[in-house]
């Protein structure tokens, strides 16, 4: 009996680092991206924000963790709130995925692989600024590597117009002012990791299962 507690002992370190291999696996995207939209304008209109082009092109300016595979990125919208009242406007539907990532020039950035999609939560808020207002789009949602592993990604897109004040933004989203175009910048940062596969989770316990087992017969 000893010589099985022993073994069982034994077993666990290498049935955690099972554990671990399997989260590190698992752990989908991590780290943050910025990005500007060298090539891309966004479009304020009655109610939503789009892009022009849609989908369109973006260029990433920082880049840490597993994001540093991807230089570029293709945004798409159109995103839609009711812009009657006052800011902020709570986005009521979206076009997923949102951002798709991969590598300038090339077709993975509109390959629906390393995506990052839009759940519930993003708001539009505007705000008046020293010689102008600034728009911010909150972002929520989850990126999904090519292994289809997920992680949390929050964020935001900003952008400035000089020259007008909130209540004028405010007119573009309630219809009462012709739409207009302007430049953006963004970030987005995934920021939890998920749990191990339950097939290594389900390994580490018939070790322990064994572990508590063979203790129970010797002290029985």
């Amino acid at each position: 009996m000893k010589n099985q507690i022993v073994a069982s002992i034994a077993a666990l370190p290498f049935a955690l680092g099972a554990v671990f291999a399997g989260a590190a696996e698992a752990a989908g995207l991590t780290g943050r991206i910025a990005f500007n939209g060298f090539f891309t304008n966004i479009t304020l209109s009655e109610g939503e924000l789009s892009f022009n082009p849609n989908p369109g092109d973006l260029i990433a300016s920082v880049t840490t963790g597993s994001f540093t595979q991807f230089n570029a990125a293709t945004i798409q919208g159109p995103l839609t709130f009711d812009g009657s009242g006052d800011s902020p406007f709570e986005v009521t539907s979206v076009t997923n995925p949102f951002l798709d990532l991969g590598t300038f020039g090339n077709p993975d950035t509109s390959d629906g692989v390393n995506t990052f999609a839009l759940h519930s939560g993003s708001t539009v808020t505007v705000m008046d600024t020293n010689g102008g207002a600034e728009i911010m789009l909150d972002l929520n949602g989850w990126f999904t590597d090519e292994f289809g592993d997920e992680t949390r990604g929050i964020g935001n897109i900003t952008f400035q117009m000089a020259g007008v004040d909130a209540e004028y933004i405010e007119g573009i989203f309630d219809g009462s002012i012709d739409p207009i175009e302007t430049t953006f910048s963004g970030e987005v940062i995934a920021e939890m990791k998920p749990v191990p596969e339950p097939t290594v989770l389900f390994g580490l316990g018939v070790v322990t299962a064994g572990l508590v087992a063979s203790r129970r017969q010797k002290n029985s």
